[in-house]
């Protein structure tokens, strides 16, 4: 196995593993058996090594992990998990065509999603928010009693999927995705009633507020913002970011979750990570971070975003002195890269 720890990172996130940065490995909770101790595994990011800290295993090989989750044996199914980079993309002419022809499919598939919204209306979405991003319970399939949002790229074609658990099953990942998430811009292209709300909010906002996952854009969404793009996961891909710079916007948001009720805020830890990435392509003042005044957007009622919108109003200015204290405290535990430390002095500079 020599896969790169950008990819073992990125199989992790789509088995539904809640990473933690710390340097050399990253703590997550056990999913694989439903677990919510967010440092019971410690997984290395150079090799997946890993080890259990509440079960008081050896440390394991990355291989063993996925058997483990994933509740098999069989190598047809292990063995494409643990494909290399350099085997995915060492043929030159192999990549190409990935990239050629990345799948894409009809909309006459979302024909079999079912419109049964009430895990959502319980959660206060309107149907009317979940049918304008063509949303809908799939009943067979890959996607098989998940909610399931299509992903449509810049030639409104569908080329993904991203399905919210309905059934709580054990060792199901919360979300799934089906595609290349690390090239999707959501919900930039979905059109309703033959417009293109996220595009046409960006544009009266300029500005783009970004966050973790479809469940936050939901309730955004129903309380009047549509200047929202995900990022799916604590990561500003690198595709994101070329977008984001092709915007005409005054000011990106980094609105990660908030997990100020836990011992270790990786939602805070990951936005003020990606300040600092996102330092080295924009202005000082065109980007800020701006967390849910809960856990997450979707547990916010109207008067939290009230509160919220108070906190979005203020100057980026405002927010640089907490910014740069925890990016120091980030930096004291070795958790920043050398580019964000010298992005770190660079915003001391324009400090009191």
């Amino acid at each position: 196995m020599n896969l790169s720890p950008d990819r073992i990172k990125d199989i992790l996130e789509e088995l539904g593993y809640k990473l933690i940065d710390r340097g050399r490995y990253w703590h997550s909770h056990a999913a694989f058996r439903n677990g919510d101790n967010s440092t019971s595994l410690q997984i290395w990011k150079d090799s997946g090594v890993w080890r259990d800290f509440v079960e008081g295993t050896p440390p394991l090989p990355f291989k063993k992990l996925l058997q483990t989750h994933l509740g098999t044996n069989d190598k047809s199914v292990i063995d494409p998990y643990l494909q290399s980079d350099f085997e995915r993309d060492s043929n030159p002419h192999v990549a190409e065509e990935k990239v050629t022809m990345e799948k894409v499919y009809d909309d006459s598939i979302l024909e079999d999603l079912f419109p049964h919204y009430v895990f959502y209306t319980k959660k206060g979405i309107s149907p009317e928010v979940l049918k304008a991003l063509k949303g809908g319970l799939a009943t067979k399939g890959q996607m098989y009693q998940r909610f399931v949002f299509p992903i449509y790229n810049e030639l409104n074609q569908i080329h993904g999927f991203s399905g919210r658990d309905m059934s709580n099953r054990a060792n199901a990942p919360k979300w799934k995705h089906i595609g290349r998430k690390s090239k999707w811009l959501y919900p930039y292209y979905v059109s309703h009633n033959g417009t293109f709300p996220t595009q046409e909010g960006i544009e009266e906002a300029g500005s783009v507020i970004v966050v973790e996952s479809i469940g936050d854009l939901l309730n955004l969404h129903e309380h009047g913002f549509y200047n929202v793009l995900v990022s799916f996961g604590l990561d500003i891909s690198p595709r994101l970011l070329c977008h984001l710079l092709s915007l005409d916007i005054s000011k990106v948001i980094i609105s990660f979750n908030n997990d100020s009720n836990k011992s270790h805020n990786r939602g805070a830890r990951a936005a003020v990570k990606n300040y600092l990435k996102l330092f080295s392509h924009f202005d000082f003042g065109q980007v800020d971070i701006c967390l849910p005044v809960k856990n997450d957007f979707g547990e916010m009622n109207k008067d939290d975003f009230d509160k919220w919108s108070v906190k979005l109003d203020k100057p980026p200015s405002s927010t640089l002195n907490s910014i740069i204290s925890f990016a120091d405290k980030l930096a004291a535990s070795k958790e920043l890269s050398l580019p964000l430390l010298k992005n770190l002095k660079l915003l001391k500079s324009h400090g009191p």
